[in-house]
């Protein structure tokens, strides 16, 4: 037995106990329980439960590629379509009511004969 007041002056048996546990061990071994029959089962039934959960998982990260460029196709889309507007002005152009050809005679008649004559230089001033 190791004392441990006198810790220095013991002398030093490396192989003291080793029968001992020897034996202690020998009796473990004989002592083992052997698992249920259904123990087998539940772990394979956990096993598969948890790939099942990782394979769910994966699946629903499979997904994010596809939807992430369907969305920015659709982004790029709505970017060009606002910058078409902000360009333009926001402003639609109107077909003439009088058709495709420009109707000089209607445009006559909505305007005073003074407005056709004006050059455009002198709009500016």
């Amino acid at each position: 037995m190791w004392n441990w007041r006198a810790r220095g002056s013991e002398p030093i048996d490396d192989d003291a106990g080793v029968a001992q546990v020897q034996e202690l061990l020998r009796d473990l071994g004989s002592r083992r329980a052997e698992p249920s029959a259904f123990f087998a089962k539940r772990v394979m039934a956990a096993i598969d439960a948890q790939e099942a959960e990782l394979g769910r998982r994966s699946r629903a990260w499979a997904a994010v590629p596809v939807f992430a460029s369907r969305l920015s196709a659709i982004a790029a889309l709505l970017l060009v379509m606002a910058g078409t507007w902000l360009y333009t002005g926001g402003r639609s152009n109107t077909a003439a009511p009088g058709g495709i050809f420009e109707d000089s005679a209607a445009a006559a008649g909505s305007t005073s004969q003074d407005e056709v004559f004006v050059v455009p230089s002198e709009d500016a001033r």
